[in-house]
């Protein structure tokens, strides 16, 4: 790519799907682009399609779970390789229902704010991170 080329801009939703103190999380799997990376799942909006509903579908195809939109936790952007510079949206989300498949992730769990901080993070999510752990209950509450 050459160094006056224009940086291509993506815009994704994702998931802080929370529970009993604990969130949601997912490794891409080493097939994916930034593999073996964690993240808040989700994916990319259709044209025309709300934040919202698109993320609710992504987690679907993704992880076989039906989920429940709540609001804007935060809002990330980090270059995720040279040329394309990722834009996320990170939404509290509660599960509502399914059996959890991975179909693109290797790894998934539910962590406390302390083992957040340990996972190596896709760059786009680390911005996202103070949010999602201030979004949980501290220890005891």
């Amino acid at each position: 790519m050459s160094p006056d080329a224009p940086e291509r801009q993506l815009q994704v939703v994702g998931a802080a799907i929370l529970r009993e103190g604990r969130c949601f999380a997912a490794r891409r799997s080493a097939a994916m682009s930034t593999p073996l990376k964690w993240e808040f799942p989700g994916g990319k909006p259709e044209p025309d399609e709300p934040p919202q509903d698109a993320l609710a579908r992504e987690i679907q195809e993704e992880l076989g779970i039906q989920i429940e939109v709540f609001e804007l936790l935060g809002v990330g952007a980090a270059l995720a390789r040279p040329g394309l510079r990722v834009h996320l949206a990170v939404y509290r989300a509660a599960w509502r229902g399914g059996d959890l498949h991975l179909h693109e992730h290797d790894q998934s769990g539910w962590f406390t704010p302390e083992e957040l901080r340990q996972l190596d993070w896709a760059a786009p999510d680390i911005p996202v991170l103070p949010a999602v752990m201030a979004a949980l209950p501290p220890p005891g509450a």
